[in-house]
């Protein structure tokens, strides 16, 4: 008898964060931060209202009936983002923006890096 075929669902988890940063790359000149990043290179800064949505694809565990329990990611989206990103300066505060601007892609990598090992 062939087993049955495993359903494939998507979860998609949301929260929100608010970060101050300022775009500003170490390899370009300051001409070229005023040219490229514009207003967002103020010398003060700027802050975001960030919304950070997480998306789970996976296969229904047979015994529990989840991808993944939602609560569990709840916990590791605070413990491994939220905590570091949020009322932040992420440039200040945050290893990762030392050396590369804060932009939202970095931050997505960001984001990517801290949850990778928990969501697998």
């Amino acid at each position: 008898m062939a087993s049955p075929c495993k359903r494939v669902v998507y979860l998609t988890r949301m929260e929100r964060f608010s970060s101050a940063h300022r775009l500003k790359s170490d390899l370009l000149t300051e001409p070229e931060n005023i040219a490229t990043y514009g207003k967002c290179f103020h010398p003060s800064g700027h802050g975001h209202n960030y919304k950070l949505e997480v998306t789970l694809r996976g296969e229904i565990d047979d015994k529990y009936g989840m991808v993944m329990n939602l609560a569990d990611l709840k916990v590791i989206l605070k413990e491994a983002v939220l905590d570091k990103l949020d009322h932040k300066n992420l440039d200040v505060d945050v290893k990762h923006f030392h050396t590369k601007p804060s932009t939202v892609e970095n931050i997505a990598v960001f984001v990517w890096e801290s949850l990778e090992a928990d969501v697998r």
